[in-house]
């Protein structure tokens, strides 16, 4: 994670369609926990059937560089192609595609990685598949054996696309599932994200099936990079399961002024920090680290009230009460001009500010983290909302 002029960047890389509805139902999850989030060809039917996101709204966080689209030049420009998709969700919908071939044409002349919509280059997977199989043979044995295990060991896509066309041939089930590895692999690698982001086991099992098949000495691009921070890519993992149950639990609330507020930066940052925290840590430390750090924070994190604040500052409060009383006193004395009542307004804002304080009329400060509040109420935290959202994050499965 590196700071940038919009602040924290965490850019994630999602293959979203891979989930069905399901994957869209947590895109809002996803944008919170990266930046930006970079979208597989993702289907604008479903961002409008399934996800908590508005079209409106969808395209402006990929104009305004929360959201970046990735895809072959046919899904992005060609209504036609996608309409005569064999997958129903491929259809072009105007309010969305419209708008991101317009982006697309907007961007041509930029380099690659400040492009908001970016074509990918002619699918090569299959070519890929080919050669792997012709050199390790023995593979078609193996991916087969994973094709019909019992426990699914395949995405839910790369299992549909390998039963659907691969007609019952051993080699050809295993080419397809080979090609759908490559071309999520070198999706992946022209996104520039490290963190792929999986929402459920068999994509993870489908990396580390990959990763274990590979023979070390093959030469030629790899079917699926290993993330180049797999702490950053458990715990990000981890935060979307935690705001998963805030989901379930959530009241009203403004998504959008969640994003483009303070709730996402310092949600970022949060995550951010727990990044650095483990960088060094092996594995097994990462088991339930995000909910226990949240937990923890919550626990400990106390309303500070007027008073206490009274008392932790009685110099600064002294000081704004002695100006107040001087610029009273130079207004009795004499008339006051222009620069007479910028001096009274500034002596009596920070006496007054304490006063409402002590009187209940203005907030008092929490000490532990804001953005579970401001993501699941859209509010800053209350003492009512602090015990909810404690008796909330206890009942939270152990992953």
């Amino acid at each position: 994670m590196t700071a940038g002029s919009s602040g924290r960047t965490f850019p994630t890389f999602c293959h979203i369609s891979e989930y069905g509805e399901g994957g869209y139902r947590s895109l809002h999850r996803l944008l919170a926990v990266s930046q930006p989030l970079n979208l597989w060809a993702p289907s604008s039917a479903l961002v409008k059937q399934a996800s908590a996101i508005s079209e409106r709204d969808f395209v402006r966080y990929v104009e305004d560089g929360y959201i970046r689209i990735l895809a072959r030049e046919k899904w992005l420009t060609e209504p036609s192609f996608r309409n005569d998709h064999p997958w129903p969700y491929a259809r072009w919908e105007g309010r969305i595609d419209d708008a991101l071939r317009s982006l697309l044409r907007n961007d041509e002349g930029l380099p690659r990685d400040r492009r908001r919509v970016l074509v990918a280059p002619p699918e090569d997977g299959m070519t890929q598949a080919r050669r792997h199989l012709a050199a390790h043979p023995e593979q078609v044995t193996y991916w087969n054996r994973v094709f019909r295990s019992r426990v699914p060991k395949l995405p839910m896509g790369v299992l549909e696309t390998a039963r659907a066309r691969g007609g019952g041939d051993r080699e050809s089930i295993a080419r397809w599932i080979l090609r759908d590895a490559y071309n999520h692999g070198e999706a992946l690698r022209l996104s520039g994200a490290e963190t792929p982001l999986f929402l459920d086991a068999q994509q993870r099992r489908f990396l580390q099936l990959i990763a274990d098949s590979q023979p070390s000495d093959e030469p030629g691009p790899r079917p699926q990079p290993r993330p180049a921070d797999s702490r950053a890519q458990e715990l990000s993992e981890q935060l979307l399961d935690v705001l998963r149950h805030l989901d379930i639990h959530a009241g009203p609330r403004d998504l959008d002024a969640f994003m483009r507020g303070d709730g996402r930066r310092e949600l970022l940052d949060w995550l951010g920090e727990m990044c650095e925290l483990y960088r060094h840590h092996n594995r097994r430390a990462l088991d339930g680290a995000v909910i226990g750090r949240l937990r923890r924070e919550l626990d400990g994190g106390r309303f500070v009230g007027p008073l206490s604040e009274l008392r932790a500052h009685p110099v600064s409060t002294a000081v704004g009460a002695v100006g107040l009383v001087q610029a009273a006193v130079d207004g009795i004395l004499g008339p006051i001009g222009p620069g007479g009542f910028v001096g009274l307004a500034a002596a009596v804002y920070p006496v007054g500010a304490g006063l409402l304080k002590q009187m209940g009329c203005a907030p008092t400060t929490f000490t532990g983290p804001q953005w579970p509040f401001l993501y699941a109420y859209s509010s800053a935290a209350r003492k009512r909302r602090l015990t909810g959202l404690s008796h909330t994050l206890a009942d939270y499965p152990a992953r």
